[in-house]
């Protein structure tokens, strides 16, 4: 009975420590935004449709989308998912209320693990002011 229980709890801990160190080293990420297009222009009062769809080869652990003025750095809107999928849609929206001629980098980050692999895929557009 002794040799029976020794033998599971040895198995028991060798399974657990060998899923448990599962590497994330040829997992990655496909990117696809389907809005908004590489140098569109978006005039003033005009709603930005990002829509997109992020495909793992395994589980993921989350996404930021942000929309930044690129002059300035100045973070104009920001969405996230911390959530661990394999797959993530997007369709976020946001409304052009610049004040000068802005050149806009929409931007997605997806944490690939976390150990700080990630993969990003960059769209500038031009934002037109009243």
């Amino acid at each position: 009975m002794k040799t029976t229980f020794n033998y599971f709890l040895i198995s028991s801990v060798l399974f657990i420590g060998l899923t448990a160190c599962h590497k994330h080293e040829d997992e990655t990420a496909t990117i696809n935004l389907m809005e908004p297009m590489e140098n569109d222009t978006l005039a003033y009062g005009t709603e930005l449709h990002m829509h997109g769809t992020i495909i793992g080869t395994g589980e993921l652990h989350g996404y930021t989308l942000s929309l930044k003025d690129v002059s300035t750095n100045a973070i104009l809107y920001s969405a996230s998912s911390t959530t661990h999928q394999e797959t993530y849609a997007f369709d976020e929206h946001w409304v052009n209320n610049v004040t000068d001629t802005t050149v806009v980098q929409v931007s997605v980050d997806v944490e690939i693990d976390h150990d700080g692999t990630k993969t990003s895929k960059l769209v500038n557009l031009v934002c037109l002011p009243q």
